[in-house]
């Protein structure tokens, strides 16, 4: 079970990760981000999307590790309160947000 503790941490480390360039996200999780990004503020369906969207290849990746986790808590099946799920999809959005400038731009621009 995902708790919105630990998934808002997982998102945090992986935006450290992304800052430091200690992690680089693979075309599987571009894929991911710009399928979700392009469907709005992060959602469960959203997020099911974008999982279907990076396919079966993608399943080795943090970022679809973590995504997945937070369909989870944004889904409700936790019953997550509407504070934490919005905490959530703010942090999910704004991570996102950044894997897709990582695609475009140099990672001195982001």
């Amino acid at each position: 079970m995902a708790t919105t503790e630990a998934v808002l941490t997982a998102l945090a480390e992986l935006r450290e990760d992304l800052d430091t360039g200690a992690w680089t996200p693979d075309e599987y999780e571009r894929v991911l981000a710009v399928t979700v990004r392009t469907e709005g503020p992060a959602s469960a369906d959203a997020v099911r999307t974008g999982l279907r969207a990076a396919g079966p290849e993608g399943t080795d990746g943090r970022l679809i590790v973590v995504a997945a986790r937070c369909g989870y808590v944004l889904d409700g099946l936790s019953l997550t309160s509407a504070e934490d799920k919005e905490a959530v999809r703010d942090a999910l959005d704004e991570l996102l947000d950044r894997v897709v400038l990582a695609g475009i731009l140099p990672p001195a621009a982001i």
